[in-house]
């Protein structure tokens, strides 16, 4: 892990992750780590959330005097809270890890799965109707088209970031009352695949959920789920520990 040094005074690089509400696991499990002296000293972790997923489905940023500044009130009011600062800065001693872009429950959980299905799944039962590859990497582009914009705006500034993926489908989910297990998990992998390439044509970095998080099946494994009234998609800070982790070791590396 790089230091600067400042006339005489070393200064600590700042990592500091922040995003939608899957930031929170990240938080509570960066007190685990903290409690167990894992969080390197060499450096500063920042961790906090920026807002709603919601609030990225508009564009929600904007390039200025060399800056990402966040123009959506609520987002530009969490990394404030965070940083002092409505905007991503290209600075050496900052880093920051974003978790966007990989929230696929809003694509699994969707109501066309109780009659669509992915090509390769379609079996002509009554009432099925196939669906291309090519039309649901459409939606998926469609539903982050915004997101891109803000990763596209954070390269061309030259701004040191990386990109950090929501947990994989829970089994408590209530959408598998609804539609087929198979089905679900496929267009999580569906979801995730296409951003996955979205990103690797960037030459953006990500980092995903620890294969020890996940069971046999596909599923975020029962004792890393946030276990709470109407959540059915959030990490616990266990799952936030093993996936702090994998970040920090993307986090001391710089791009």
């Amino acid at each position: 892990m790089r230091r600067r040094q400042i006339g005489a005074v070393e200064q600590r690089e700042v990592i500091i992750l922040t995003g939608d509400s899957h930031t929170n696991a990240l938080r509570l499990g960066a007190q685990e780590l903290s409690q167990q002296g894992e969080i390197p000293a060499s450096i500063e972790l920042r961790v906090g959330m920026l807002g709603n997923g919601k609030h990225a489905d508009s564009d929600f940023s904007e390039t200025r005097d060399g800056r990402v500044v966040l123009t959506q009130p609520a987002l530009a009011g969490g990394l404030r809270r965070l940083t002092g600062d409505d905007a991503f800065r290209a600075e050496p001693q900052f880093r920051y890890g974003v978790c966007l872009g990989f929230h696929s429950a809003p694509f699994f959980r969707h109501p066309m799965w109780r009659r669509y299905r992915p090509a390769p799944l379609f079996t002509q039962a009554a009432g099925q109707r196939p669906v291309s590859s090519g039309v649901l990497d459409t939606i998926v582009d469609a539903r982050g088209q915004f997101l891109f914009k803000f990763f596209d705006r954070l390269l061309s500034t030259g701004v040191d970031f990386f990109v950090i993926a929501a947990p994989p489908p829970r089994r408590d989910h209530p959408c598998l009352k609804e539609s087929p297990t198979n089905v679900v998990l496929a267009a999580d992998r569906i979801f995730r695949h296409r951003v996955s390439q979205r990103l690797d044509s960037l030459g953006i970095r990500y980092v995903m959920p620890p294969e020890s998080t996940t069971d046999d099946a596909g599923f975020l494994k029962s004792e890393y789920a946030n276990i709470a009234p109407r959540d059915f998609h959030h990490g616990n800070a266990a799952y936030g520990a093993e996936m702090l982790r994998s970040v920090l070791e993307v986090a001391q590396d710089p791009r």
